[in-house]
């Protein structure tokens, strides 16, 4: 299935700008001497999700606390020596990674060299204390702008995903059964990530009281049926031969695609025709299931 181009600009691009100009204003408000640090905490902390904005823009605040005590400490002790500093965003890149802020150790390693890199060397202790600030600022407007502006809808990003799913897997079958043309299962797979990962978003923001919603529990079931329809398929699409197929498989088919089932006559049933119809049966089960949900 072909997807169209996007050309409309999407919302968390919208929001990651609005972000970024009301960092730089605070910093124009507060006189900050660094408005950078505040526009790149902005954007880093703008996640797809609002659960995911908490937790990466919490992380990434103690990342930053991290990349300028050591900066500050690199600063004073080995001043603008490019070996020390490669070693210490080295450092700096392994204490994240230790206490798995891994999204956090690029913001922590540029907070780092910037503080590193200061030749003021009377007035590094505040430079590093501002370096903070600045951050802080940036990612906790990230945060809130993420939140109160047009929060991300997981939901409706998960029924996207199923729904985009289920006409692949339509088309897959449909691929299998009537010989249309070559089956690839390599955007059906790609797409199952994103539903995935859309739906441990949403989990994580029911966790967090984040969302009305407060049971994800009957996506999680249409996850495993997705699942399941991907594992039968797969092996549908190595058994390379013109099935013999039920009478139930027949049903099915004739249920989901409202068209002729391609009968022979003269097939000979087989015992990998057990094997085939078997899987056959369960992905055309689930995918009923799925269609239903979708309603």
């Amino acid at each position: 299935m072909k997807k169209s181009i996007k050309l409309k600009m999407g919302m968390r691009t919208i929001k990651t700008g609005l972000a970024v100009a009301i960092s730089l204003i605070l910093c124009i408000i507060f006189k900050s001497k660094s408005p950078i640090f505040a526009a790149i905490g902005a954007i880093a902390s703008m996640q797809s999700s609002v659960s995911e904005s908490l937790i990466a823009g919490k992380n990434r605040m103690l990342g930053t606390f991290i990349g300028a005590i050591v900066g500050l400490i690199f600063s004073l002790a080995f001043p603008e020596n490019p070996i020390f500093i490669g070693l210490g965003v080295s450092i700096v890149i392994h204490i994240c990674h230790l206490l798995d802020w891994n999204k956090a150790l690029q913001l922590s390693a540029i907070v780092f060299v910037g503080i590193a890199l200061n030749p003021e060397m009377d007035v590094k202790l505040s430079y590093s204390l501002f370096r903070i600030i600045d951050t802080f600022i940036g990612i906790i407007v990230g945060m809130i702008i993420n939140y109160f502006v047009s929060a991300p809808n997981m939901e409706e990003r998960i029924m996207d995903s199923i729904e985009i799913l289920y006409i692949e897997s339509k088309d897959i079958i449909n691929n299998l059964i009537w010989k249309i043309e070559d089956v690839s299962l390599k955007e059906f797979r790609t797409d199952t990530v994103l539903l995935t990962e859309s739906y441990e978003a949403l989990s994580k923001d029911i966790h967090l009281n984040l969302t009305k919603k407060q049971d994800s529990t009957s996506y999680n079931r249409i996850l495993s049926k997705i699942e399941s329809i991907e594992n039968n398929i797969s092996l549908l699409s190595e058994i390379n031969k013109s099935p013999f197929l039920t009478k139930r498989n027949q049903e099915l088919l004739e249920e989901l695609f409202n068209k002729p089932i391609p009968i022979n006559e003269e097939l000979v049933k087989e015992d990998i025709d057990i094997v085939y119809n078997y899987h056959l049966t369960q992905a055309l089960d689930n995918l009923l299931e799925i269609k239903e949900f979708i309603g």
